[in-house]
């Protein structure tokens, strides 16, 4: 159980592209011609063995068919965290998970390279989640083939995402159920804990609506930098800690 990827959404695609590549030391991200689908287009970077995607409405598109992505521009009034992606062992005892609690499903997948699926974000609150089972467990298919090779030089993998809701308690319950584990307590936040320690941090609203995926932390891989190295994305904080 991992948080393998998070997903901003921006108006100007080229534009976050080259920020997000010249905060995170990279020259190449991966373009995913699948989002086609849903009426966008991207790019993914590898960081470490965690993604960061940047997704925007396709000029392709058709206006008059709103797309979920410009439906969150709209709504937020601008770029904004969209999306986070969990890499589960197995898939079957979330699905079972998701169903019993009657949460909608609104796009799956079933490949020989991946079994995936994302829920609504009204039921689940916070950001559109994804749960994906990769074949073989340390690929990622969203990243294409030569992820390894273009890995960011100063940041390694997640450690953190912070969602801001209405009710951290309850929105973090839905979450752990879903994956099956439990919420801790710090003072005001509600915490899901990953098994490779990373954290999804559930926060109350400051603003009015609640803005969910506020920020992430990247591992360092350089040892000066530390938990006061934070910049401001696609209206998303993104920390980089010594791990």
């Amino acid at each position: 159980m991992l948080i393998r990827q998070v997903a901003v959404v921006a108006e100007d695609l080229v534009e976050a592209d080259a920020a997000l590549k010249a905060l995170l030391g990279v020259t190449q991200a991966y373009t995913d011609p699948g989002v086609g689908e849903f009426g966008l287009h991207n790019t993914v970077i590898a960081t470490g063995h965690s993604f960061v995607e940047v997704v925007s409405p396709s000029p392709a598109q058709d206006p008059s068919i709103p797309t979920a992505a410009g439906r969150m521009l709209e709504r937020r009034g601008g770029d904004c965290g969209y999306m986070v992606l969990f890499q589960v062992d197995d898939l079957a005892p979330v699905r079972a998970r998701v169903e019993a609690a009657g949460i909608r499903m609104i796009w799956e997948t079933e490949r020989p390279e991946v079994s995936a699926f994302h829920v609504h974000p009204k039921d689940v609150g916070g950001a559109i989640v994804s749960f994906d089972e990769m074949r073989p467990a340390d690929d990622w298919i969203w990243a294409g083939p030569d992820w390894r090779a273009q890995r960011a030089a100063k940041t390694g993998d997640l450690r953190s995402c912070l969602i801001e809701v209405d009710d951290p308690s309850a929105t973090a319950a839905v979450w752990a159920g879903l994956l099956g584990t439990q919420v801790e307590y710090r003072g005001a936040l509600a915490v899901i804990i990953m098994d490779d320690g990373a954290e999804v941090r559930f926060s109350s609203a400051t603003d009015q609506p609640a803005r969910g995926l506020i920020g992430f932390d990247l591992a360092s891989r350089l040892p000066e930098q530390s938990i006061t190295t934070a910049a401001e994305f696609c209206g998303v904080e993104i920390s980089i800690v010594v791990d």
